[in-house]
């Protein structure tokens, strides 16, 4: 009985520290895309604050990259970031690339929180 209990509290444990570092990522994921949304409003509304977002965003991507790579593989976040050091050369050019690109990030910050979902059939 004492064993059974043991392996309970042990799956218990796992199960909950999974949950957490999901719920850790989803969060860090959220405030990311607001990052996001506020460089593509800034952009569209030809704003003055777009750099300071850009920084901002640029910035935040830094405190994402050590909490998702504790969780993620780490050459899933080394393409995005590679996309974020391109923004700011694209947004000198002038062109619409700089919102695909952003959009481009969002999607792929979405696949790598998507592939952290435990889903049953990835079981069996």
């Amino acid at each position: 009985m004492k064993r059974l209990a043991l392996c309970i509290a042990i799956m218990l444990a796992i199960i909950s520290s999974c949950l957490a570092s999901l719920y850790m990522l989803k969060a860090a994921t959220d405030e990311l895309y607001t990052k996001i949304d506020l460089c593509l409003v800034a952009y569209y509304s030809e704003d003055d604050t777009l750099l300071d977002n850009l920084e901002d965003f640029e910035n935040y991507w830094g405190e994402y990259y050590v909490k998702a790579s504790f969780l993620t593989r780490s050459s899933s976040l080394d393409d995005i970031s590679g996309m974020i050091s391109r923004l700011e050369p694209l947004l000198n050019e002038q062109g619409d690339e700089f919102s695909a690109e952003l959009n481009s990030i969002r999607f792929r910050a979405n696949l790598l929180y998507e592939s952290q979902i435990p889903h049953f059939r990835s079981v069996f």
